[in-house]
């Protein structure tokens, strides 16, 4: 009797395993309680669980860049419309029947329009500066107390994961957006430009020009660094007078960069017949000045409209890739749920056989102990 009590409490501690773990399954929906349980498919779990959270992951970034985007195409837009309507004032200034009090209305919508790109130019959504680079929480452009207009941003662009352990560009930068190439320099040639322009190698390395002594000793150092001579560009340079420079035998290829800013202030000056000193000029030299300022507007604007189509092959990218994600993430939904989810139906069936036999299996407790030891023993 001893031994059949024994058997049949061993067979209820294993009931009530089996019971346990159907009740979770049925409660949970989980076909795992423990990763003991299946050690095989508990893996798989956890591996198709770590993609579900990768690429959910990977899907809100990209899905919170949409207005990162949309945000960068509506301004570039409108920078076009403004430099447009540029293109028509200055071709309107050339008209020799225009006095000075028109050139001065003209002058004074000029400054609009570069006010109207300056403030373009630093726009943002969600707290980011989308024209700014990597360093995407600081304004693009500064403008100080003369009106001149800096940019302050980085001269690499911002990234999106998009894929596992893969980036894509995003936007663009404001160097790529609002300077225009001027001139070209390969390495052992000479560089022309003026102190106002950007220069920068094929890598996107700034350089710029330092007396370093204060007396017209002037290196084109990489970043400024004079205190590094392995940062030279150039240390020959000559002085032509006219606002610019000529850096001899560069020891790198280089460009010469203008920004749209210094151009509009340009041709507000000219306008007005004065140079970047305020000092008055002739009527034939400010028209010369205009007559140059119109050609780069169109070189700007090209460069604007280009940056403007790269920018929406980036966004297009990024959209493809939006598909894709939720795609994956479809499918690994679905795994999940082939490797994780409780077979509902089968345990559902289970139960009620496992409530069967616990009826069977108390029958049999219930009758034992109905029996005297004397009944048994007979």
């Amino acid at each position: 009797m001893v031994s059949s009590i024994n058997n049949i409490m061993f067979n209820l501690d294993m009931l009530n395993k089996r019971n346990e773990k159907n009740t979770y399954g049925l409660s949970s929906g989980e076909a795992l309680q423990y990763g003991s349980d299946n050690a095989k498919q508990y893996n798989e779990i956890l591996s198709v669980k770590n993609n579900v959270k990768t690429y959910t992951s990977i899907l809100d970034k990209i899905q919170l860049s949409n207005s990162y985007n949309t945000t960068s195409d509506t301004a570039v837009s409108n920078m076009k419309t403004a430099l447009n309507s540029a293109q028509s004032l200055v071709m309107e200034a050339l008209n020799g029947t225009n006095n000075s009090d028109t050139k001065e209305i003209i002058a004074t919508n000029i400054e609009s329009i570069k006010d109207t790109i300056f403030n373009l130019s630093n726009s943002s959504v969600n707290e980011q500066y989308v024209f700014s680079g990597k360093n995407t929480d600081s304004a693009s452009f500064e403008k100080d107390a003369s009106g001149k207009v800096t940019y302050t941003g980085s001269n690499d662009n911002k990234t999106l994961n998009v894929e596992d352990k893969t980036y894509a560009t995003q936007g663009v930068n404001g160097i790529e957006l609002l300077y225009t190439t001027n001139q070209t320099a390969q390495e052992n040639s000479d560089l022309t430009f003026s102190a106002d322009e950007m220069i920068l190698d094929n890598d996107g390395n700034e350089y710029q020009l330092v007396d370093t002594t204060g007396t017209g000793d002037y290196g084109l150092f990489l970043n400024g660094d004079n205190v590094n001579n392995s940062n030279v560009a150039s240390s020959f340079f000559t002085v032509n007078g006219d606002g610019t420079y000529t850096a001899s035998l560069v020891s790198v290829a280089l460009e010469s960069k203008t920004s749209i800013f210094d151009t509009l202030d340009e041709i507000i000056n000219a306008l007005r017949q004065q140079d970047s000193s305020g000092n008055a000029i002739t009527e034939d030299a400010a028209n010369q000045v205009l007559s140059n300022s119109l050609e780069k507007i169109n070189s700007a604007y090209d460069n604007v409209n280009l940056n403007h189509a790269i920018l929406g092959t980036r966004t297009s990218y990024i959209d493809n890739y939006e598909q894709i994600t939720e795609a994956k993430l479809t499918n690994f939904n679905i795994l999940y749920e082939t490797y994780a989810g409780a077979d509902l139906t089968a345990l559902a069936i289970e139960s009620q056989s496992l409530q069967n036999t616990y009826t069977a299996l108390y029958s049999t407790i219930s009758k034992i102990n109905s029996l005297s030891l004397v009944d048994y023993l007979k």
